[in-house]
């Protein structure tokens, strides 16, 4: 019998046993009834959309009714638990869509069935553009006789319906990032629509509005769930959650959990095998395991390799930069956060692809996603939700930068007036986005400056910015800039031999951008258009000297 380390242990008092069991029985009795009030039965979506509906008749809806719910039922649906990691993550996506999604169309539609979005939708939806978001690798055609530039394209479901089949065309692999032209007036010479996207002359656009009530839900749902995914999707440090719980949609005890997720992102600087005999050594784990993880991250951005404790997660995390930062290299990046947060963020880029989805049942619902995403959080002085989706781009993970992508492009590329929102947004942030992106180590198709294509090669709308918003100087500024910190004591530029040097290669994108806006020549130039016009062109003036010298000087003197 091994002796007490402090010796022997005093007897009890009387009476402490029994007062003891009482207190033991007592704390029972409160968990159990704890566990009655915080674990109930999963409500059903009608029993949700009641709640919803009976508030919002009396004008006291809020984010705060939907944020609540999400914050109880999101982690349990979507938290990893211990010892588990992305390879197998299996969640009940059968109770998600009954208790979180479908809840959402069905507050839209005021409380009604699948039927009545159908509905909505068979009354609002008309031809436009195709808007197909086209992944890397996925084939693309272009006309040679029809299109306005190389760059107008079509997916094959559109080119297989379209008149182009029997024309020149020439066949391609999208790198990804790009949308289907079909429907787009300004992209083609001559029929512009396949037989899917083809337009009803006679449809009126009175007929594309939504009903009041509907357009308000919709507002309702659509300005919260984009700020909820944008809020979640940016923020991955515990603190940070604390202080920005803004919906309150975060219940304020689930960082008692000691449940921590080790998180691998993907950077350009190391090797598969570097990566892959890392964590097999690391997670003590098999090359197929090992090899599947690092899949994944270069697919994802991301990858949850290990769920533990705090300090499990901790000591995994120095283990992984220690061997990763070997022979003077900088190391992997891995963060480490909470499980629920991780629950959160997988939600919310399920939330985006459903709005996606969503997006496509008529242009109405395309006009009140412009409205909202232009509009800036209530009672905060801060950008719109568009500006700030562009200034983060880069430090999300590719998963999530393409989502944001595919839902601009679902929500503001087919119809022409958000278009212009969007382009015009997209100019005004162009420094910032050019900046981010040269800096970055993610190829240009993973990068919000990508869309720059499917804006400056509208004829109509690169004269209007450069009209209205000075579109050439501010990208001419942004290359100046660039390029300033290169030249020697002379004013020339010198760059290194190296012929891979990463900043000069990012910079020659916006060169490509200043062909996109000088491809169309404007048939009438306004006094604005002439303006701006000269005021580019005199900062291109600079650039060409310091590239050659004063003989450019001299012959603009004599034009």
């Amino acid at each position: 019998m091994y002796s007490h380390p402090l010796g022997k242990i005093p007897p009890l008092p009387v009476g402490f046993e029994n007062e003891l069991k009482n207190k033991l029985r007592l704390k029972q009795k409160m968990d159990d009834s704890a566990d009655v009030e915080m674990s109930p039965e999963p409500p059903t979506s009608s029993q949700i959309v009641a709640e919803w509906l009976e508030a919002f008749e009396r004008n006291a809806f809020s984010p705060i009714l939907i944020s609540k719910y999400w914050a109880h039922w999101v982690p349990k649906i979507y938290s990893p638990t211990l010892n588990d990691n992305c390879l197998n993550w299996q969640f009940n996506e059968m109770l998600a869509k009954e208790i979180l999604f479908n809840p959402l169309e069905q507050f839209i539609c005021n409380g009604k069935s699948q039927g009545a979005l159908e509905q909505i939708c068979h009354a609002t939806k008309h031809a436009s553009v195709c808007g197909r978001f086209f992944k890397s690798g996925e084939p693309t055609y272009s006309c040679r006789e029809c299109g306005t530039d190389k760059t107008c394209v079509l997916c094959v479901e559109c080119f297989k319906q379209s008149s182009h089949r029997f024309h020149k065309y020439r066949m391609g692999t999208s790198a990804g990032g790009g949308c289907c032209d079909c429907g787009d007036i300004e992209a083609w010479k001559r029929d512009p629509f396949c037989e899917s996207h083809q337009v009803n002359t006679s449809e009126e656009d009175n007929q594309c509005d939504l009903a009041s009530d509907v357009v308000e839900r919709t507002k309702q749902v659509f300005h919260y769930v984009m700020w909820y995914a944008f809020n979640r999707l940016t923020t991955n440090e515990v603190d940070a959650i604390r202080l920005d719980n803004t919906f309150g949609d975060l219940e304020a005890d689930i960082f008692d959990l000691d449940v921590y997720c080790t998180i691998l992102y993907n950077d350009e600087a190391h090797t598969f095998d570097q990566v892959i005999n890392t964590l097999s050594r690391v997670l003590k784990c098999t090359q197929r395991n090992s090899t599947e993880f690092v899949t994944n991250i270069d697919r994802e951005g991301r990858a949850v390799v290990k769920c533990s404790t705090f300090q499990v997660c901790e000591d995994l995390k120095h283990k992984i930069e220690k061997y990763t930062s070997r022979h003077g290299s900088k190391p992997l990046k891995v963060l480490i956060t909470h499980a629920h947060i991780i629950a959160h963020q997988i939600f919310a880029q399920k939330l985006m692809i459903w709005l996606e989805k969503f997006l496509g049942n008529g242009k109405g619902f395309r006009s009140v996603f412009t409205e909202c995403i232009l509009k800036s959080r209530d009672n905060q002085k801060q950008s719109n939700l568009l500006t700030q989706i562009m200034i983060h781009d880069s430090s999300l993970w590719k998963s999530i930068r393409t989502q944001w992508h595919r839902l601009l492009i679902a929500g503001m590329l087919l119809e022409y007036d958000n278009k212009k929102a969007l382009a015009k947004a997209f100019t005004k942030n162009y420094a910032q986005i050019m900046k981010d992106f040269i800096r970055d180590d993610h190829e240009h198709s993973y990068s919000i400056s990508s869309i720059s294509v499917q804006l400056f090669t509208v004829p109509t709308l690169a004269h209007h910015l450069i009209a209205n918003d000075d579109v050439l100087y501010i990208l001419l500024s942004t290359i100046l800039s660039e390029y300033r910190p290169r030249c020697n004591k002379n004013g020339k530029l010198e760059f290194e031999r190296n012929p891979s040097y990463h900043p000069f290669k990012r910079t020659l994108f916006m060169l490509f951008d200043l062909k996109y806006l000088l491809t169309s020549v404007p048939e009438t130039w306004n006094d604005d258009l002439k303006k701006c016009f000269l005021h580019g062109f005199c900062v291109l003036v600079n650039l060409l000297v310091m590239m050659q010298g004063n003989q450019y000087l001299l012959m603009i003197s004599l034009i």
